[in-house]
């Protein structure tokens, strides 16, 4: 018996993979059916989705799914990394106004 990428994906990635397929955007509705759908939060189910699009199971199940949703999830993180954050008690940089 050979054994295929979704064999080492669970039930609940396969599940997760789905989901994110039809769900490409993210927004309150969107939480909301991760609570009926999977009785979690939505933090823990990102946790898990994270988890899931690390999974050499899961690019090889759905490559074009999982490179979007890991080019999504590095923009988001170089997003928070680019912010810049004013020390407290320093001048606020005056191009923060005019936005």
């Amino acid at each position: 018996m050979t054994t295929t990428p979704a064999d080492a994906l669970s039930e609940l990635d396969l599940r997760v993979l789905a989901f994110e397929h039809d769900r490409a955007r993210h927004d309150r509705s969107k939480e909301a059916e991760i609570r009926v759908e999977f009785e979690m939060s939505p933090a823990r189910y990102y946790q898990v989705l994270d988890r899931v699009i690390d999974s050499p199971a899961a690019l090889a199940h759905d490559p074009q799914l999982v490179t979007r949703l890991q080019r999504l999830r590095r923009a988001r993180t170089a997003a928070r990394a680019a912010r810049r954050f004013v020390q407290p008690g320093a001048a606020p940089d005056p191009r923060e106004e005019d936005r």
